[in-house]
């Protein structure tokens, strides 16, 4: 008896963990994100493509802008700490 209701804790543990680590990092919970870990350094977009690198600012300064004005949305380049190129992104 008391063997079976370790089993049963040991099992119920391990599927709260799995519950809690796929709704934290994967699964439903996500928000379309493709890195487990998002963060500053990453390198991949929402949409799960690679980021683009621009070698200067005015390119993409100049991206931004043309995105812009064609979406609507406010685009702008930034530095990336992780590679040191310009990647483009949406203000905030």
């Amino acid at each position: 008896m008391l063997t079976t209701v370790g089993v049963l804790v040991v099992a119920f543990g391990a599927l709260a963990l799995v519950w809690y680590w796929s709704g934290r990092y994967g699964g439903r919970a996500r928000r379309g994100t493709t890195s487990l870990r998002r963060g500053p350094g990453a390198h991949t977009t929402t949409r799960g493509q690679p980021k683009v690198a621009y070698p200067t600012r005015a390119d993409a300064e100049a991206h931004a802008h043309q995105l812009t004005r064609r979406g609507g949305a406010a685009m702008s380049a930034y530095r990336c700490a992780t590679c040191g190129q310009w990647h483009v992104g949406h203000t905030r």
